[in-house]
């Protein structure tokens, strides 16, 4: 089991040598700093104008390869915390809920994730805090499991069935170098989780269970027309961002 003292059901960490419990309303703001190499790949201008790097898409070589740590000379450099900012932009801009940095040509452990107010993609989901993972690493996870219709930004046009741990302990760094462990449940999990596959080259296609849970954005959006109980029970009565405990 996990230790209570390490984490607060509401997302906010214990951090730093002294253990000190950050909320995530009191979290500072990452500062500008002088803007790191980009990866040679067709890249997007963001709203306030800033050229984004594009994004890598399934089947990249370097996307599906396990992602090296961020060294401390990296994470202390004006360059690191610019890229954490440009990953953030990315993700708004592409419209996701959650980005990992080789999916922007950026090859090492790092993801963020959050909503702000609602999402598109997965119009059911409720908002989650942005938080920031530098070298994360799930530490313990449920052996309660449960079931969503993931989808992804390098795998577009395209959901698939996949079943992980309802709750997870994730320990790494924030985005201001201190140390957290943090229980995470419901999609924040479920999104931490996404997100670290990434890091280790895994994407969601290959966590589906057969190849009729994997299916076109567009069946999704005609569900109407599938068969009763069609892929399975669970699958066929859940909308994009909900959670499911039946298969």
């Amino acid at each position: 089991s996990i230790p209570q003292r390490f984490y607060y059901p509401d997302g906010s960490i214990l951090s730093g040598p002294l253990g000190r419990r950050i909320p995530h309303s009191s979290r500072k703001p990452l500062r500008a700093g002088t803007k790191g190499g980009l990866a040679n790949c067709a890249g997007a201008e963001s709203s306030d104008g800033k050229t984004l790097p594009g994004l890598r898409y399934l089947g990249d070589e370097r996307l599906m390869q396990r992602q090296p740590n961020v060294s401390l000379e990296e994470l202390s450099s004006a360059a690191f915390n610019e890229r954490l900012l440009e990953l953030h932009e990315a993700m708004k801009h592409y419209g996701g809920i959650g980005i990992a940095a080789p999916q922007v040509g950026w090859w090492t452990r790092v993801f963020c994730f959050g909503i702000q107010e609602t999402n598109p993609r997965y119009p059911a989901a409720a908002a989650i805090p942005l938080q920031f993972w530098i070298n994360p690493e799930i530490v313990w996870s449920s052996k309660e499991t449960n079931w969503m219709w993931e989808g992804c930004l390098s795998v577009p046009g395209m959901r698939g069935w996949v079943e992980r741990p309802k709750e997870v302990a994730m320990k790494g760094l924030n985005e201001k170098g201190e140390e957290c462990l943090v229980k995470l449940g419901g999609l924040p999990a479920r999104v931490a989780q996404h997100e670290l596959d990434h890091l280790d080259g895994i994407l969601f296609p290959s966590r589906v269970p057969a190849k009729e849970f994997l299916v076109p954005q567009a069946s999704i959006e005609a569900k109407e027309g599938w068969a009763e109980g069609w892929p399975s029970a669970g699958s066929h009565k859940t909308g994009l961002g909900e959670l499911q405990d039946e298969k």
